[in-house]
């Protein structure tokens, strides 16, 4: 029987019901004709945009007829792009892994989806802040039900034939509302044809479940797969073969990314336990005793081909021996035989399958099974308890490694569901925004143990994370230091608020842009508060109520947005030059992360970057430098959004005064201007000061050595006339030989630099401190070494 073509032929809408049509061709028979009919509970056609939902679904549930004959080519009656067919060829490939290896197919002879070179825009579309909870009859899904129970959610469960009472009971048993989908699958399916086998079914119902969240406007479509799904069975033609596929992180991330690009990404998919090994899971559901009488994880109460058996529990298949072994430790004997009514670590002849479990047999089983290295962790724990059965008489395992009860980095798992089942938090840097993440943690998850590390008070500190489910990365924390799973302040506050953001970044100048987008907002009567790296940490925000009308003005670094997972309604990208390139590891990787400013932006924000082509509403301003120009141009653009009058941005621009070390002017003594401009640690900024003050005659260099290019800033200062240069250590060393022929000065103290300018530096002119590296190898921070800077000039201009 040769098979030519399957056609996916369209789908046809009608109150509640969506019929979806698919036909194969062949070469030497008549096609086949199936029809699918899926029911939802409300009318279909209400949904905003449906095809965007429909056109995808209809894709994913074409899978169950295309594995019938496995056609060599897919015609599709709408155009999707060149990524989406990416997506759909690997969801089939991998999806149907173990239906290939069980049939001998070759992977790379699954039809590939065709495409088009058309663009798409995800739709923008109306969301509760609540949630859809998919629900099957076993553990993992009431776990993440109570879990949730402290937020809206309503259960959410797909039929398939017939009606599941087992997961009807669990989710009575949950007592909050739900809704049910019902999908029946063609006849013609269960008749003879070519192949039969496994699909990635999770799929499938990621995809209802994404339909019903925006018929009911659901923010959230939430399941509960844990980490242990990730572990593949076996390798077949060079690939690894996944039962769980579908379940999988892989899936899990790959179907977030297509959601958000071509559906929209106002909905978004997760599974609430992916933190977890199973184990874990196993021992959070045993302290849920109400759930025992209901709950099974046996597929033989779902698997279609089968008549649903009379108890819960077959006790024979993988899943029941896999359920009774990781439930094990933390169960009594009682208990477990209360569920499986059988002691299953008693039967011989389930001793080839326990082996398979444990990693002891031939091969993992084909079923929703755990790692191997938590079933020895569960095998060991219970072994005293059970030592007199049979299965713990010939099956012996070596103390396992490795502790599978420790949370697992999570990066598909928004960051206000990170802290749902840990147990314990580090805060990793107890500065001041350490301190209000720690007070945070105790105001809202007062069942979490909560404890700071930092260098201040062990140096060893890092090696103590270790003991820890999740930390809190403060920003100067490099993030290949941290160990375990962490979140993020940053993030944090993103999660929680629906206010007006105004988000500003840039290699210069966010500072000072952002403190003058505040200053006029404010001017303008606006309720405005200043966060981040130049005001309040964010998340003392979060401390009391908030008012929903509040603008929030954000200054925020790279090292906030190199793990971002939220962006600004306004955001705001000022410039790029070199700068951090040690903490991110090259200068691709920190332009990459301060673009990530856009990048989880919706239909509605809006992005700004140069150039700013406003008009400056005064000529009458106390920031000096043609960069200051560029900045008030850019708060310009951003008050304007706000409907900010003219005249109160012209007044605003006006009256505010630079901020401390940011070509800070200190005071004329001796007949010499002193600047301190500490803040500028790449040669970039320094060439604009230079530029903004033009009669520089002594300029203070130097600090940290992070390999910047200093040859432009070498033209410069000749090209000004500056004679006399100060140079401090690392970069001072890398300088020194570009400038020998200026009068040089080389030290680590400030003092000695500041007496030195007072010495050289002819009447009417400048000295500038303004470093082009950063502090680090002589002082705390920036902030240290103006402060430094002017109390020095203070002192000398005395003597």
């Amino acid at each position: 029987m040769s098979a030519k073509t399957f056609h996916f032929a369209g789908y046809k809408t009608e109150k509640e019901r969506v019929y979806f049509y698919y036909r194969i061709d062949f070469s030497n028979r008549e096609p086949l004709y199936f029809t699918e009919t899926v029911t939802f509970p409300g009318n279909v056609e209400t949904v905003q945009l449906a095809e965007k939902f429909l056109d995808p679904l209809h894709l994913i549930l074409g899978i169950s007829y295309y594995k019938l004959y496995c056609p060599p080519k897919i015609v599709i009656p709408f155009e999707i792009t060149k990524e989406e067919a990416k997506f759909w060829n690997t969801v089939y490939r991998k999806g149907l892994g173990e239906f290939l290896y069980k049939n001998n197919l070759d992977p790379q002879k699954v039809a590939e989806f065709p495409f088009s070179s058309k663009q798409k825009k995800p739709a923008s579309i109306d969301v509760k802040d609540s949630s859809l909870l998919g629900i099957g009859g076993g553990k993992d899904s009431i776990v993440a039900a109570e879990m949730l129970k402290g937020s809206p959610f309503v259960s959410f469960l797909v039929e398939t034939q017939r009606e599941d009472s087992v997961s009807r009971r669990v989710i009575k048993q949950i007592g909050k509302p739900s809704v049910f989908v019902k999908r029946e699958l063609d006849k013609k399916v269960f008749e003879d044809h070519q192949y039969d086998g496994h699909i990635p079914v999770s799929a499938v119902f990621a995809f209802l479940g994404l339909f019903v969240a925006a018929l009911y406007k659901h923010k959230n479509v939430i399941v509960a797969n844990e980490y242990s799904s990730n572990f593949g069975n076996m390798e077949y033609k060079g690939k690894t073969i996944n039962h769980q596929w579908s379940k999988s992180a892989e899936f899990e991330e790959m179907f977030q990314s297509y959601v958000r690009e071509f559906i929209t990404p106002d909905i978004n998919y997760f599974s609430l336990l992916r933190q977890f090994y199973e184990i874990r899971v196993a021992e959070m559901f045993s302290e849920k005793k109400e759930y025992f009488h209901v709950f099974t994880s046996c597929n033989r109460n779902f698997n279609i081909s089968y008549k649903r058996p009379s108890s819960l529990w077959c006790t024979e298949c993988p899943k029941c021996v896999f359920a009774f072994l990781i439930l094990s430790p933390f169960l009594s004997k009682e208990e477990l035989l209360s569920i499986f009514k059988k002691d299953l670590f008693a039967n011989k002849s389930l001793l080839p399958l326990f082996s398979n479990i444990l990693g002891e047999g031939n091969s993992k089983p084909f079923d929703c099974v755990g790692t191997f290295d938590e079933a020895r962790t569960a095998f060991f724990l219970a072994s005293k308890k059970f030592k007199e059965d049979i299965v713990f008489k010939e099956i012996k395992i070596k103390e396992p490694q490795g502790d599978v009860f420790k949370a697992v980095h999570a990066p598909t798992l928004p960051t206000p569901y990170r802290f749902l089942g840990i147990k314990s938090i580090c805060v990793l840097g107890y500065g001041k925004e350490g301190r209000v993440s720690e007070k945070y943690i105790k105001q809202n998850y007062p069942e979490i143990s909560v404890e700071a590390l930092d260098e201040k008070i062990d140096r060893k500190y890092l090696k103590k994370q270790k003991n820890f489910d999740l930390a809190v990365k403060t920003p100067g924390i490099e993030k290949s230091k941290v160990s375990i799973p962490y979140v993020t302040a940053t993030n944090i506050f993103f999660s929680r608020i629906n206010n007006t953001v105004i988000g500003v970044t840039g290699s210069k100048g966010k500072s000072t842009t952002a403190s003058l987008i505040y200053h006029i907002l404010k001017m303008a009567g606006k309720k405005v508060r200043l966060l981040g790296n130049i005001g309040s940490p964010m998340l003392e925000v979060l401390l009391s109520d908030v008012d929903p009308e509040e603008i929030f003005v954000l200054e925020l670094s790279s090292y906030m947005l190199d793990d971002i997972e939220y962006s600004p309604s306004v955001a705001l990208l000022l410039n790029l030059f070199p700068e951090h390139m040690n903490y991110h590891g090259g200068l691709d990787r920190y332009y990459e992360a301060k673009k990530r400013i856009f990048k989880f932006q919706k239909e509605g924000d809006v992005a700004i970057t140069p150039p700013f082509k406003e008009k400056l509403v005064t000529k009458n301003v106390s920031l000096l430098g043609e960069h200051n120009i560029e900045n008030i141009k850019a708060a310009t653009q951003v008050c304007r959004i706000f409907d900010v009058p003219e005249s109160v941005i012209k007044k605003g621009v006006e009256s505010f005064q630079p901020l401390p070390h940011r070509l800070e002017f200190v005071g004329k003594h001796k007949g010499v201007e002193f600047y301190d401009d500490a803040i500028s640690t790449t040669p970039e900024s320094t060439i604009e000061a230079i530029k903004a003050l033009e009669s520089v005659d002594t300029l203070i260099l130097g600090g940290e050595d992070r390999g910047y290019d200093f040859d432009k800033l070498v033209e410069v200062i000749k090209s000004y006339n500056i004679s006399n240069i100060v140079l401090f250590p690392q970069s001072g060393e890398r300088m020194r030989e570009k400038l020998k022929e200026l009068r040089l000065l080389e030290t680590s103290s400030m003092e000695d630099a500041v007496k030195f300018s007072f010495q050289t530096t002819k009447k009417g002119k400048i000295c500038l401190l303004s470093t082009a590296s950063p502090s680090y190898s002589l002082w705390s921070g920036y902030e240290e070494k103006g402060d430094l800077f002017k109390d020095a000039v203070k002192r000398n201009a005395k003597t």
